[in-house]
């Protein structure tokens, strides 16, 4: 058991590192082009091997304190940590999962519903309510951050659900749905880096007010970065039509 659980984890930090690495890619290169498509199936696979194991390896650790007798009200903490790292892993599958299907079905966006994808997006916003009750509930130093990166869960299921239930509804949407999910993924992969990989990686620890700097640095930048590009793009499938010959004379 103990060897299975190390193969998972070596598998979930090898395939995070490609998968970081990949993400850029795609922010770069020329949209729809073969550099774009390769990296971004690349990333994909990753997202979906360190989800995975991530979720596995989460409640691995929950069902080992349990066993050994360590219950939530004695060390707090030490299930808050896998506890956001599953629902970090549900709600980041679910968005690279958004980000695919879209695409997939940008033709005939009525096929985006099925009972599968369905329940990812309910899922994702179920993580979110978990997430919330625990912070919540079992109050300790990690509550604050638990708060601060519930929302994202929420609003990821959200708009999953709304563009199933009207597809259509928005020109270009399948592309802004496609780019915010892709670029939210990569927002939970820096900041699983950020706060459990970098620090073992270069072994180094940031204390006191400043520790909660790695958690939240990549929503920070990502959500503002989502916006503007979406904003970007809006103006330019939707330009602003020409002004009346009679307005401007």
């Amino acid at each position: 058991m103990t060897l299975l659980f190390s193969v998972l984890i070596w598998a979930h930090v090898a395939t995070g590192f490609v998968g970081l690495v990949a993400f850029w890619i795609p922010v770069f290169a020329r949209k729809g082009g073969r550099a774009h498509v390769r990296a971004g199936r690349v990333y994909t696979y990753c997202a979906y091997v360190v989800t995975l194991s991530a979720v596995t390896a989460s409640a691995g650790r929950i069902v080992a304190y349990l066993s050994q007798g360590i219950g939530v009200a004695e060390r707090p903490d030490l299930y808050g940590f896998p506890l956001f790292l599953g629902y970090l892993g549900v709600t980041t599958f679910a968005m690279v999962r958004q980000a695919l299907r879209v695409v997939a079905t940008r033709r005939a966006p009525e096929t985006l519903r099925t009972p599968f994808h369905e329940a990812l997006g309910w899922a994702s916003i179920a993580g979110s309510v978990t997430v919330i009750a625990y912070a919540l509930g079992v109050w300790s130093g990690i509550s604050p951050i638990l708060l601060g990166l519930s929302p994202i869960g929420l609003f990821t299921g959200r708009n999953m659900l709304r563009l199933m239930r009207h597809p259509g509804l928005e020109r270009m949407g399948w592309f802004y749905s496609h780019m915010g999910s892709m670029l939210g993924g990569g927002i939970a992969f820096h900041t699983a880096f950020a706060v459990f990989g970098a620090p073992r990686l270069w072994a180094y620890e940031i204390a006191g007010p400043f520790a909660v700097v790695p958690w939240i640095l990549p929503t920070v930048i990502g959500i503002p970065a989502i916006v503007v590009w979406t904003r970007y793009y809006r103006r330019k499938f939707n330009p602003a039509p020409p002004p009346d010959d009679a307005h401007s004379a």
